[in-house]
């Protein structure tokens, strides 16, 4: 199977642009979709990363967006039916296999991680993000997918696990080059070195190694 990652630009969408707005992380899995007359129907499911206060605002924003058919929220796991413009037809279809959650940040950034046995398919959603998101490929490579990350997508994190993680992404912890060390993230989150790294492995275990693979 051909295995592709692509970054793109997310402001002025749905999601990204709210997501900036309110300071938040999504993760986020198409589970379904079907092709209307003007939009694509996707039904997706996901798990939201901030502070409490901003994930409350973000989920009463996006309920009122005529974009979105329905959404229920239970903590910080929610699921939606939404409308997609049609040209994400090349990443809504038949030879597209999601390999894990696409992870939406607060700086307006999506990177998906998705596979085919058709290369030609892959280029296709390429060429359509490079063109209407800024797209960038970050890797594309033929291997064999050992899992497919679905069960990931709502892990059991703690609340010192979720703050860990949230303290983390929001100082660049997962940029590349990265723009801040575990000492200077514990004394930002207030604990000792060793406490808030095992709180951070722990919550990376559960979330985040297959995405930042």
């Amino acid at each position: 199977m051909w295995v592709a990652k692509i970054e793109f630009n997310e402001k002025g969408t749905l999601i990204g642009e709210k997501a900036i707005k309110y300071n938040v992380n999504i993760f986020a899995f198409p589970i379904s979709y079907s092709y209307e007359p003007n939009w694509i129907i996707v039904h997706i499911a996901g798990t939201i990363i901030g502070e409490q206060n901003n994930i409350k605002k973000f989920f009463k924003e996006l309920k009122k967006d005529k974009r979105v058919l329905e959404l229920e929220i239970k903590k910080d796991f929610f699921i939606g039916a939404i409308k997609e413009p049609l040209f994400s037809k090349s990443a809504y279809n038949k030879e597209i296999i999601y390999i894990s959650p696409a992870f939406i940040s607060n700086e307006g950034l999506e990177i998906i991680n998705i596979g085919s046995f058709n290369k030609k398919s892959l280029i296709e959603i390429i060429d359509t993000l490079e063109k209407k998101r800024e797209g960038k490929l970050i890797s594309i490579q033929k291997k064999k997918v050992g899992s497919i990350s679905l069960m990931k997508i709502h892990p059991e994190l703690t609340e010192k696990q979720k703050n860990a993680i949230q303290i983390a992404i929001k100082n660049g912890y997962y940029h590349s080059p990265r723009k801040i060390d575990l000492k200077q993230l514990s004394k930002i989150a207030g604990l000792s070195f060793s406490t808030y790294q095992v709180h951070l492995r722990k919550a990376e275990e559960k979330l985040i190694p297959f995405f930042f693979e």
